[in-house]
């Protein structure tokens, strides 16, 4: 099953050479972008350790325990992740027991998510993080046989939600893990997590996934154009599941309000405009904004392919559109990167809490400057 992790072949050769050469290490630290298979590694590497099929397909995915590892239900699978706290008291007992119902109907809720569409996001309804109780769980269950398996698998997800407490506590396991438990860790910031932590761990990276190996896995889907391929692995920027979250979505309609957009640009519409940008005048739709963002810089790029390497555009479908905006200004091949920049900022802007009404505007004032000379 290790060839269904896409664009991490380093990091699973790492992993099937230790397996064969019975060299797992007793705790690993998976980091690298959010989206690019360090969960699903983690679970498979687990399911490899404790599979009944011969050492080479492991893991098999199809014997009992495998079996039990992808349905979350196996003895000595022990998962922890950042989920939310509802009183001041403990919410979760020693041996792993929810006491409040609306946490533990929550906690189902995520599972079932990741059994089912794992490229899909969970909100919760409280601020989430990984706390002192969750850890005593953990450390409780290592001192325990393996039940089934040969070995306990531990995976933290989002080690870095680990509070302070819970990092200090952790630590102590860490430092004399049982030799029947394997630990793994799971982070998209490294930094966030403590140094003592991270130097008890073998590190392995994980990359951004390549759009041409998104493109490949999108078009498995027959549902999807080629344009809309290409365009999806463009913005997911090497985040895998946020492709299949965007195709499952259909964010082709924030295409759609580019292309809008940029033809009121081309029109020097500006009566239509602030009324676009009135749909933006609180975060409401911030992710919408995001995402137009994001497109706009691959019509960017593809404006600086147009004349040259017209193999690399995306938007194939609307050339007319590449087409009026160059011939509006044929310097844009020395604009685009600056412009991509500026939309780079903008992005960040966002994520600093600047009106978002503002952010499309200074967009607009921008392009137009460009293009409507």
């Amino acid at each position: 099953m290790f060839n269904k992790i896409i664009g991490q072949d380093k990091a699973v050769e790492v992993l099937k050479r230790a397996l064969i050469q019975n060299k797992v290490a007793n705790s690993y630290l998976f980091y690298g972008p959010e989206g690019v298979g360090k969960f699903t590694t983690a679970l498979y590497l687990g399911m490899a350790i404790n599979c009944h099929s011969v050492l080479e397909t492991r893991p098999c995915g199809i014997c009992p325990s495998c079996k039990k590892f992808l349905s979350f239900s196996h003895p000595d699978l022990i998962y922890v992740f950042p989920f939310p706290k509802e009183t001041n008291k403990p919410d979760i007992s020693i041996e792993g027991e929810i006491k409040v119902e609306k946490i533990l109907n929550e906690y189902k809720a995520y599972i079932d998510n990741k059994i089912s569409t794992p490229w899909k996001e969970y909100f919760f309804s409280k601020n989430i993080g990984i706390r002192i109780a969750s850890i005593r769980m953990l450390e409780h269950r290592v001192q325990l046989s393996p039940n089934e398996g040969n070995y306990k698998i531990c995976i933290i997800e989002h080690a870095d939600q680990m509070n302070i407490k819970a990092a200090n506590a952790f630590l102590k396991t860490l430092e004399e893990p049982p030799e029947d438990t394997i630990i793994i860790l799971t982070t998209s910031k490294p930094n966030s997590l403590l140094p003592t932590i991270i130097s008890r761990c073998q590190q392995l990276p994980f990359h951004p996934i390549s759009k041409n190996k998104i493109e490949e896995k999108l078009l498995d889907f027959e549902t999807l154009e080629m344009f809309e391929a290409k365009m999806l692995a463009r913005i997911s920027n090497g985040n895998m599941e946020k492709a299949l979250r965007l195709m499952e979505g259909g964010k082709i309609e924030v295409r759609e309000q580019t292309l809008q957009f940029l033809n009121y640009i081309i029109n020097k519409n500006d009566l239509k405009f602030i009324e676009l940008s009135t749909q933006f005048r609180t975060s409401k739709n911030l992710t919408k904004l995001q995402e137009m963002i994001s497109q706009l810089i691959i019509w960017m790029s593809d404006l600086a392919y147009f004349k040259h390497q017209q193999s690399e555009i995306t938007n194939l479908d609307k050339t007319e559109i590449l087409e009026e905006l160059y011939d509006r200004n044929q310097e844009v091949e020395d604009y685009a990167p600056e412009l991509i920049n500026f939309m780079e900022e903008m992005l960040q802007r966002l994520n600093g809490h600047v009106n978002p009404q503002l952010v499309i505007i200074e967009i607009y004032n921008r392009f137009t400057d460009i293009f409507c000379m």
